[in-house]
């Protein structure tokens, strides 16, 4: 790997706070939810950093990481 690797990714519809476990807790606890879903927003935290870390920590290439998926079609690559 060299020392160049970078990906810029944003995520339609998130906010800062989207990617913790509060975007799943925030409705249950009777405030507004975020734009996009809390169990989606995890669900897109979850593969793209398990894609991140096998790729540079197990060596393991991670096609999720070449560009735009259409499993997760509002994560968008910059």
């Amino acid at each position: 790997m060299t020392g160049d690797w970078k990906r810029w990714l944003t995520v339609t519809g998130a906010e800062h706070m989207s990617f913790v476990d509060y975007a799943v807790l925030q409705p249950q606890l009777g405030l507004p939810a975020f734009p996009i879903d809390g169990e989606r927003s995890i669900a897109i935290t979850r593969a793209y950093v398990g894609a991140f870390l096998d790729l540079h920590l197990k060596g393991k290439r991670r096609p999720l990481l070449d560009g735009p998926s259409d499993g997760y079609p509002e994560v968008r690559f910059w």
